[in-house]
């Protein structure tokens, strides 16, 4: 018995995608849906083509983030 992806929690979507990385349309659909319920999408450049200060103040912010 499978529910509908949209009724799917993300841990249940995690699951079927793994259960259905063969099936590339199965794949695709619920990949689709877990990435558009992704919050606090901040993109940033290629770390390429920043400093290596740039990329340290990047690191050291999420650190912060993540502890406080």
């Amino acid at each position: 018995m499978n529910k509908p992806l949209e009724e799917m929690t993300n841990v249940e979507l995690r699951r079927y995608l793994s259960e259905n990385r063969n099936d590339e349309n199965a794949f695709s659909q619920a990949l689709e849906l877990l990435m558009s319920r992704k919050q606090n999408t901040t993109k940033y450049p290629s770390p390429l083509s920043m400093s290596y200060d740039e990329v340290e103040a990047i690191f050291k912010d999420k650190i912060k983030q993540i502890s406080d």
